[in-house]
């Protein structure tokens, strides 16, 4: 099979016919519909032709005391602005840079097809910049889990706070038994009391009451870390999946995500600097990302002299709150030219724990830069 050059692909030559939509007038429960008719996991929200907005599982989870008679446009986020003629990694970034996982695509600013992560996913076996890339250098290690007797409800709060799709189910031993998906969780959360009318209330269930053990599929798909993108990415889009294990010896070690695929999509892109993501941060005050942004620049800079940083991603969950004060912890990953880092700060103060984590990460650069000059030169025996 021919290989694919993914910097000379444009968004027409992957992208899928515009299907199914969601009009600017309808009800929640008219697109919930919808979309578990079809297993989407994104709606596009058209105002007669033009895309206004998308609707997503997260959007219904974010605002789920809504009665279902609402109207879609009070749920709906901003879409990206996405041309056919724009090359797919400019249009990966767009997604990411959004958070969503896919986008109407328009033309003379009318809706003339739809890409998601999926349509990206199924060309990466064939790019041969990335199909060969083990899964041990890119999965992210050390995955958050539940276990069968664990509630639906702590299960869809660790989904909104990781902003995964899916969940990994394990044994007392971390041994991967099955895995929970935002659909199943949505199948508990919003099912309306049956002695009730289906525009009246949300939820009918108790959903602390249902355990995951009960909803869950099984077993889960898994992959070992040798295995490659390309067997990932097939078995992503055969079976359907956002979220895909790893295991060595049936335990959990670690979590592939569309996410993770888009940004070894982006790396490849040719750039001036590094490209930043901040995720799961609930703040208005504009102040508070150019201080972040101040911050992860100085950082960059310094990593730079190193190795070349490519794509640089956070992801914030705040917890504990205190009044008007709240514990935050931060997970990031930094991409370069010669590999993949992780850490993980907690705090009280945002700032402080920005700073604690990206020192942590130009520490692991440096040890890693001198382990490898260390191992050259005992090569040469200098």
């Amino acid at each position: 099979m021919k290989g694919i050059d993914i910097d000379q692909l444009l968004v027409r030559d992957v992208m899928s016919p515009a299907g199914v939509i969601a009009n600017r007038g309808d009800t929640l429960n008219d697109v919930i519909s919808k979309m578990k008719k079809d297993h989407l996991r994104e709606v596009p929200v058209l105002d007669g032709e033009r895309p206004v907005g998308l609707v997503s599982y997260q959007s219904f989870l974010m605002r789920r005391s809504l009665p279902l008679s609402s109207k879609v446009e009070q749920v709906m986020r901003p879409a990206p602005r996405l041309e056919e003629d724009m090359t797919v990694t400019a249009a990966v970034e767009e997604l990411m840079s959004a958070g969503v996982r896919g986008a109407p695509v328009v033309r003379n600013n009318r809706m003339v097809g739809f890409i998601s992560r999926t349509d990206v996913i199924k060309v990466l076996p064939r790019v041969d910049k990335l199909k060969d890339r083990q899964v041990s250098e890119f999965m992210s290690k050390s995955p958050q889990s539940v276990t069968e007797k664990e509630s639906v409800r702590k299960a869809q709060m660790m989904m909104k706070g990781l902003m995964e799709k899916s969940l990994p189910v394990v044994d007392n031993g971390g041994r991967l038994v099955g895995a929970v998906s935002m659909q199943e969780v949505m199948e508990v959360l919003w099912t309306p009391k049956a002695a009730k009318p289906a525009n009246e209330i949300i939820g009918g269930r108790e959903a602390p009451e249902i355990a995951v053990g009960s909803v869950m599929s099984r077993p889960a798909v898994s992959v070992a870390p040798a295995d490659t993108i390309g067997k990932v990415a097939s078995l992503m889009v055969e079976k359907g999946l956002a979220t895909v294990f790893v295991a060595e010896d049936g335990k959990l070690v670690g979590v592939v995500s569309q996410a993770d695929l888009m940004e070894q999509v982006i790396s490849l892109k040719t750039r001036e600097g590094v490209y930043v993501q901040i995720t799961g941060l609930d703040e208005e005050d504009p102040d508070v990302y150019t201080i972040l942004y101040e911050q992860i620049e100085k950082s960059m800079r310094r990593i730079d002299k190193i190795q070349f940083p490519r794509v640089f991603t956070v992801h914030v969950s705040a917890y504990h709150h205190d009044g008007l004060r709240s514990k935050y912890s931060l997970h990031a990953r930094l991409t370069t030219d010669r590999g993949m880092y992780y850490a993980s700060g907690t705090d009280w103060d945002l700032h402080r724990t920005v700073d604690s984590l990206l020192d942590q990460l130009e520490k692991t650069v440096k040890r890693e830069h001198e382990r490898q000059r260390d191992s050259r030169k005992k090569k040469t025996g200098l």
